[in-house]
């Protein structure tokens, strides 16, 4: 299931089926990395699914589906178009992905094996709690038969109507996007990329699929690969969704290496040349490929306040680095955001950019991106932003009140209409364990002027050269890409002399697709690449230099390097840079050099980090002289603000006597004390949460040499390093109140990662004296590094006395050790500590310890933590039945918010932001609503799921999973904004909790009349 479907990352069906198994708790394994079901575990957990499978267990609150005319009625648009259904029922269910092909028809991706892929078992959950399967499955046609089919649909007489339909293939499991090309149809059917052969066109395939491609994950079928799409350099490119990781094999290329990355992107794959890449790496749950008339790429996102991402070549981009782990590049160092957009509910997760002529001009150049949970369809203007771009809403061109509609892809068709699939269902969230999809409804929905544009169907495969050509200046953008790519497959080379000719006086749009044309041909060769560079348009030049083989990059280098010097145009900037990252040796570090060099170009959002990561590609290149590149760059924005402090980060987080003694001379040379002083702070964030074992002499002298001032990362780097003077110095500084408080925080964090005795000393005197409450929180926080259970006795003692957050500090403090659990248990025993105070999270990780002892007092102190899933479903069924039989009061509920839900979420504007906000979410939705406020742990987002850590010598620590590296991971919550770990220092883990940190029965103790004015309030508008 797409994008759209992910309200959050964790395969929520599972968790509810896995609390009947109490033999699997963590305490019972408390050193265990993963949890596994065996087979009839997992067929129990099947049958749970199968059994809990009706509208009605949340008390029917579903509406009734209106057909497909009186749906088209329910439309609201302006004035200038129209909504027609163009397909529905049952020629077409549950659609998640159209595309047209060079016939005029429309190819349909049915998905009606979802969620659960045919023949696979669930055997365990990893640390992500992401579906193990208890085997690959086969690639068809040994495949195991699912329900999946793609379907072809025309219209034959260009009226409007797809009056003809047919299946191409049946029986796929899991398959998410088709298209036609290459003499077949690419199905991207994970873990597999299929090619169909097809030569004869009959629609029928030729014979048994190829396998092109294998290794896309399945870990989770609302994020698996997706949304297959020709870009105009022939290479077929896709999109990967967050939750599923890939290990990507070319099966037509043994000697291509393997290719893994961590989800969320956009790939690509040469059909041809069987080369396989990631074009650009992160983003939201990626779920679109779209290609604009400049060849510029763009994908939806699904999360809020954005409509999506902007996509260069070598991009690195947002992603959840916690859940969906790091990036392939691990001295990436930055990232890119979505496109900047004002507040906006979440989410539109595809999109595409309208350019056509069909629909009247306020369309033109828009983004257009349904929002399938709100019901509605968003027309957002495109304005730049330096060299990438930032988007503005408009307009709705289509919105309903039928919670039915559900658009979940959009595509432009040869019409120069915009058609949109519509999954058609009331239901939108995965969340639900229950199977209560509804598979007999779909829809294709078609937005266009009030008078249809009947248009004469062309089969652009039976053009010539030349008509193809001619083509090529039409004002549909699908109609241009469809004929290129009749030019790639079957056009006349010959054309190209012609081409090039015309291409040095050929202006705007279509001197773009003659370069592409000639690329097709395959005479991209050295005229035209010397007439592309030198173009008057920029988006010539910039696919001039995309375009380049390596071949053409050594001719032409010293053009390349004059552009780098001299473009003006930031879109050409920024390709140049992408280029660079990726042509070896020094002509690709040259052209990087002269564009750090570049003052004008700091303030984009693009150019600076993809300066770096060209520059950072060549770091290890032998013609990088490390005394020049400090000198070129200490002088200039770029250089100093971006480059070189990054480049010392590098150098640390690879710690060699070679790399140690690199940094030590870029401390030499550089002559900017700003800058040498951000250098220290660089290095000390590659050593985060880490001792340095041995650091040379020449680094340490270039160290001191620095002039300290305020510096807490020189004095940080002193300490890593073991120098007794400087930790005595930091004791003295986190002791004395008039230290800044930046420095003391992080100096007293410093010493809780790396101290000695001495430190643990100090820091417990910090703890206990009459410090600010941040930085008391601070010290008791990095004393949990200590072993020492001394420190919990004499703080829990003190916990009476104690304001709020340093409570807080304390518990977390003596639940992380067995020995300071005991004195917490005893102060609850006592009743100095009020066993309210110690949440249910921070239990769990007691019972992690697995000491028997602890666990019987925790059980007699507190009893069950956690409802039972007999219970869960009781309060569902009541709940339910209340909300059925009565209506409540906003104004009321308003009041139960403040007191039940205000310290962790926030609706309009009211709240904290600790757990999601509700704003935007589908509240109406009562299945969905009661699903998350009865079993808050069948509906945990990505970025709130708690994790758990083990710790080599005996902590369990909890919380959000904010970061992680081959080295570290860093976690963060209530009293510890950034605890660092390393992972030498870890024993097991991080492991996701599958209970969500919002409590079970928070409805408890309210009566019916509450309860439904709580309600009242949750679903009220603003």
């Amino acid at each position: 299931m797409p994008a759209m479907f992910r309200f959050c990352s964790i395969q929520s069906f599972v968790l509810l089926a896995l609390s009947l198994f109490a033999s699997l708790s963590f305490a019972e394994e408390p050193n265990t990395k993963q949890r596994s079901l065996d087979a009839a575990q997992n067929e129990a957990v099947r049958e749970h699914i199968r059994n809990f499978d009706g509208r009605g267990e949340t008390g029917d609150f579903s509406i009734a589906a209106k057909s497909p005319a009186e749906a088209e009625q329910e439309f609201i648009t302006p004035e200038d178009v129209t909504v027609k259904v163009a397909l529905a029922e049952p020629d077409v269910r549950q659609p998640v992905c159209i595309n047209f092909d060079e016939r005029g028809r429309m190819w349909v991706v049915q998905y009606l094996q979802y969620p659960f892929p045919a023949g696979l078992k669930i055997v365990k959950y990893d640390e992500h709690l992401r579906a193990v399967f208890d085997k690959v499955p086969p690639a068809p046609p040994n495949h195991d038969l699912g329900a999946d089919k793609i379907t072809i649909h025309e219209d034959t007489n260009g009226d409007g109507t797809f009056d003809t339909q047919k299946t191409f293939v049946d029986g796929l499991n899991i398959a998410t996007s088709a298209l036609p090309g290459q003499g077949g149809v690419w199905i991207l059917n994970p873990p597999y990329l299929l090619f169909y052969p097809d030569a004869d066109l009959d629609d029928i395939p030729d014979g048994d699929p190829e396998v092109h491609l294998s290794g896309f994950g399945l870990e989770d079928t609302h994020a698996v690969a997706n949304s297959l799409t020709w870009g105009p350099d022939g290479w077929l490119y896709g999109a990967q969704g967050s939750t599923c990781w890939a290990t990507i094999n070319v099966l037509k290329n043994p000697s291509h290496l393997p290719v893994h990355f961590k989800g969320q992107g956009i790939w690509r794959y040469h059909p041809c040349t069987h080369q396989f890449e990631i074009f650009a790496e992160g983003g939201g749950n990626t779920f679109a490929v779209e290609f604009d008339e400049k060849g510029r790429i763009y994908s939806g996102h699904n999360g809020g306040n954005t409509r999506g991402f902007h996509y260069v070549q070598g991009g690195y981009y947002q992603k959840s680095w916690g859940k969906h782990g790091a990036l392939t590049n691990p001295h990436a160092y930055g990232f890119f955001p979505q496109m900047k957009h004002a507040a906006v509910e979440r989410f539109s997760h595809t999109l595409i950019k309208y350019e056509s002529d069909a629909l009247p001009s306020r369309y033109q150049h828009r983004l257009i991106a349904p929002v399938p949970l709100h019901n509605y369809v968003a027309v957002s203007k495109v304005l730049p932003d330096g060299s990438t771009f930032q988007t503005e809403d408009e307009f709705h061109v289509l919105q309903t009140d039928d919670v039915w509609f559900r658009p979940v892809d959009i595509k432009s068709g040869p019409d120069g209409c915009v058609y949109i699939a519509d999954w058609c269902d009331t239901r939108l969230t995965h969340v639900d364990p229950r199977d209560t999809w509804d598979r007999q409804r779909g829809r294709i929905w078609r937005i266009q002027p009030n008078s249809y544009p009947q248009h004469t169907p062309v089969d652009l495969s039976k053009l010539s050269t030349d008509q193809l050509i001619s083509t090529l200046a039409s004002p549909n953008k699908l109609t241009r890409q469809l004929a290129q790519r009749m030019l790639r497959e079957h056009g006349d080379s010959e054309a190209a002399d012609a081409l090039i000719d015309q291409l040095a006086t050929t202006e705007g749009q279509l001197a773009l697709e003659y370069l592409w044309a000639i690329d097709a041909f395959k005479r991209y060769e050295q005229r035209a690449a010397e007439i592309a560079l030198s173009h008057s348009d920029p988006y010539v030049r910039m696919w001039g230099v995309r375009l380049l083989s390596p071949s053409l990059v050594t001719v032409n280098a010293a053009q390349l390097v004059e552009l780098a010097q001299k473009e003006a145009h930031l879109e050409v900037a920024s390709q140049l840079a992408s280029t660079a990252k990726r042509i070896p040796g020094p002509i690709g570090l040259e052209i990087a050099l002269k564009l750090a060099q570049r003052d004008e170009l700091a303030n984009d959002p693009h150019i600076p980090l993809l300066t770096w990561w060209a520059i950072e590609a060549h770091a290890d290149d032998s013609s990088l002289d490390i005394d020049s590149v400090v000198r070129s760059l200490e002088s200039t924005k770029i250089g100093s603000q971006i480059i070189l402090p990054r480049f010392a980060q590098r150098l640390a987080a690879e710690p060699t006597d070679v790399n140690l003694k690199r940094l030590a001379l870029m401390l030499e040379v550089a002559q900017q004390d700003t800058l040498r002083q951000a250098m220290l702070t660089s290095i000390d964030t590659a050593f985060s949460g880490r001792k340095i074992e041995r650091m040379p002499d020449e680094l340490r002298t270039a160290i001191v040499a620095v002039a300290a001032g305020n510096s807490s990362s020189q004095l940080a780097l002193l300490v890593r390093a073991g120098q007794k003077e400087a930790e005595a110095q930091a004791i003295t500084l986190i002791e004395n109140e008039k230290t800044r408080l930046d420095q003391r925080l992080k100096l007293i964090q410093l010493l809780g990662q790396v101290g000695s005795t001495e430190a643990r000393d100090a820091l417990l005197r910090v703890a206990t004296s009459a410090a600010p409450d941040t930085i008391r929180v601070a010290a008791i926080g990095g004393l949990g590094s200590f072993p020492s259970p001394a420190i919990a006795q004499q703080l829990v003692v003190r916990y009476p006395h104690e304001p709020t957050t340093v409570q807080a500090a304390i518990i977390e403090l003596s639940t992380a050790r067995a020995t300071a659990a005991l004195h917490l248990l005893e102060a609850v025993d006592a009743g100095t500590i009020p066993r309210t105070a110690v949440s249910v999270d921070l239990l769990e990780n007691l019972k992690l310890h697995g000491d028997k002892t602890l666990n019987e007092r925790i059980s007699k102190i507190w009893g069950t933590t956690r409802a039972t899933p007999a219970q869960l479903a009781a309060e569902l069924s009541q709940t339910a039945t209340i909300l059925k039989t009565g209506s409540g009061n906003a104004k009321h509920g308003f009041e139960l918010f403040k007191q039940r839900c205000a310290n962790c979420h926030k609706l309009h504007g009211e709240g904290a932001s600790i757990g999601p906000e509700l704003t935007g979410y589908e509240r109406t939705n009562l299945d969905f609503m009661l699903l998350s406020i009865v079993d808050p742990s069948a509906a945990i987002r990505e970025e709130y799921t708690n994790y758990r850590v083990l710790t080599v010598d005996g902590r369990v620590i909890s919380g959000f999973l904010k970061n992680q590296d081959e080295k570290t991971i860093t976690l963060q919550n209530a009293e510890n904004p950034a605890l660092v770990i390393p992972r030498e220092e870890i024993e097991a883990g991080p492991v996701a909790i599958e209970k969500s940190l919002m409590p079970d029965r928070v409805l408890e103790g309210l009566t019916a009349t509450q309860i439904r004015d709580l309600f009242a309030y949750l679903q009220s508008n603003k």
